[in-house]
């Protein structure tokens, strides 16, 4: 670790939070943003810059200066607010090394600084920083909730790609959210400023799909009584998204081809040289492509001028830890809606079982409308199995159901029994396993459940298992 660091800030409290998180041997100094930059310490290892203040322009002027005045002599890291990501990325492209987010924790601190320091920069390092999982459950990332890796690793590469201007082909089950991350992209990057524009090209008819990208000229067909621009005009600067690009006609599969290496377009009875523009396209597809080629469905050239950047979403069932959370949060969501008396109060531990469990073919989309149905049918009580559509109940098939189960199969008692006693102590059984193969750790015990390490704290309180998690 470094013996003197600099922090350009005007606030107190970041002030004493960065010392308690810095390691004690380094030597903190503090200048206010506005200092020139030749009045800067010297022999200093690194520094920070505070920028989450409003007025963006001060923070800004003072990373250029100070990788003016640095260039490759120290690292600098930007200090954001986890819900300002689009702050984050002006500061990479001002000059930021890398970031953190406020509150400032120690270990990520000290993680991000050793990385910096390293000669990591944040654009390829394989940790970067991200909100905490309670942000990422609660506010989420650009429009996803879930902190599982699989979700993280999304994330990291949303951040990486978004700075670039390449193609990216995002792919996924429906409902998996292919055009949050499309917008995310958009947000993220140099083009957040001009228009997104989606279009789904599975939903609009193959005879019109054509003038809906490209536009047309008066007179181009019985009907057209005026000149009309196309989705991709009226992307300009911006963003194209192409949902569901695999339904696409293979003759309008060459227009596109002609869009992305020549970066022009001809609507409908043009008769004059291909209209120039700029725009960034983004597609998307829940098909598998590659036999599409080979059944001669979708062009090969196209697709890898679509596949610059590949982005692969992670069906539900790959991110059991994220339904709770979500769940939670589609919850919260439907009962600001509600009056007082007709506020669900939550969702009781055996249907979330059954929610955890579930094979979920629709994903996210999925269990948004179960939660949404469920609360809607139990005002005012709490989301219990019974509330949950008939299909919960039937064993599901295939092998990641399977594979979940270990295989194994249970017989219900003739008698019957307690739902919520059986789950309980399923609950209870797995946990004590998960805390002694991971000998007490808690964060390890819920890497194994595949849960949130405040979920596993929790249920190890529910299940009185403090003893064992000691």
């Amino acid at each position: 670790m470094p013996s003197s660091c600099l922090l350009l800030t005007e606030s107190e409290k970041l002030s004493a939070d960065l010392a308690k998180a810095l390691p004690a041997e380094v030597c903190l100094q503090i200048l206010p943003p506005s200092e020139r930059a030749e009045l800067l310490p010297q022999k200093i290892a690194f520094a920070l810059v505070d920028c989450r203040e409003d007025g963006e322009a001060a923070w800004q002027n003072a990373l250029a200066e100070l990788k003016e005045v640095a260039s490759d002599n120290f690292p600098v890291i930007a200090i954001c607010r986890p819900e300002a990501l689009a702050a984050v990325r002006r500061a990479l492209q001002h000059g930021a090394d890398s970031y953190l987010f406020t509150p400032l924790r120690k270990a990520e601190t000290c993680r991000v600084i050793e990385q910096c320091l390293g000669g990591a920069r944040y654009a390829t390092g394989p940790g970067r920083a991200l909100p905490s999982d309670e942000i990422l459950f609660t506010q989420g990332f650009c429009g996803f909730i879930g902190a599982s890796e699989p979700m993280k690793e999304v994330y990291r590469q949303i951040l990486k790609v978004a700075l670039a201007d390449s193609s990216v082909l995002i792919r996924g089950e429906s409902g998996t959210g292919k055009e949050l991350a499309a917008r995310a992209l958009h947000r993220l990057g140099r083009r957040s400023g001009k228009p997104f524009v989606p279009v789904n090209c599975g939903a609009i008819p193959r005879d019109l799909l054509e003038s809906e990208l490209f536009g047309y000229v008066k007179g181009a067909f019985t009907g057209a009584h005026s000149d009309r621009i196309g989705r991709v005009e009226m992307a300009e600067g911006g963003t194209i998204f192409l949902d569901e690009i695999g339904d696409m006609e293979p003759l309008l599969q060459v227009k596109i081809l002609r869009l992305l290496q020549e970066k022009t377009i001809e609507p409908l009875g043009w008769r004059k040289e291909p209209k120039r523009v700029d725009v960034r396209i983004v597609s998307a597809t829940n098909r598998d492509l590659e036999q599409d080629i080979i059944s001669e469905k979708f062009r090969e050239d196209l697709y890898y001028r679509l596949n610059v950047v590949p982005l692969k979403l992670p069906p539900l069932r790959q991110r059991p830890g994220d339904i709770e959370g979500l769940a939670e949060f589609f919850l919260e969501r439907f009962n600001a809606g509600f009056e007082s008396a007709d506020k669900v109060s939550g969702i009781t531990p055996e249907a979330l079982w059954l929610l955890q469990n579930h094979n979920w073919p629709g994903n996210v989309r999925e269990l948004e409308n179960v939660i949404e149905r469920a609360a809607v049918m139990n005002p005012g009580g709490w989301i219990m199995p019974q509330d949950l559509p008939e299909k919960f109940f039937q064993p599901d098939s295939g092998p990641d159901h399977e594979a979940a189960l270990g295989g194994s199969s249970f017989t219900l008692p003739a008698a019957g029994l307690s739902l919520k006693s059986e789950v309980t102590r399923l609950e209870k059984e797995l946990i004590a396993e998960a805390l002694k193969r991971a000998h007490g750790v808690k964060e390890q015990a819920a890497r194994l459940l595949q849960i949130n390490r405040t979920t596993l704290i929790e249920k190890i309180r529910r299940n009185q298992l403090e003893e064992d998690a000691s």
